[in-house]
């Protein structure tokens, strides 16, 4: 019975360390409009230093962080599916020419 609780919280912890990410890069903002409705919707993505893999971030959490489109970010926070993050902690970096 030992041996399976501590299995257990092992692969909790496992599940949980992998739902957090750390990602690196350029925050790109896209912007798209639907011509029919005349909506106009906002995305933006972060392409990882690291990785190269992208990553979606909320508008309305950009915006709530004050961060803006062409500027260098640290993002840490919780992976919601596979290429979507949402925000625990931000930070804004130099760019790399800026250096």
């Amino acid at each position: 019975m030992k041996n399976l609780a501590a299995l257990f919280i092992t692969l909790s912890l496992i599940s949980y360390a992998e739902a957090e990410e750390t990602i690196t890069g350029v925050l790109e903002e896209e912007i798209s409009e639907n011509f029919e409705t005349g909506e106009i919707d906002h995305r933006y993505s972060i392409k990882d230093e690291n990785t190269g893999k992208y990553y979606f971030v909320d508008a309305k959490e950009i915006k709530d962080k004050g961060m803006k489109s062409g500027e260098r970010v640290r993002i840490r926070g919780d992976r919601e599916t596979k290429q979507r993050i949402r925000i625990r902690e931000s930070q804004k970096l130099e760019l790399e020419r800026e250096r």
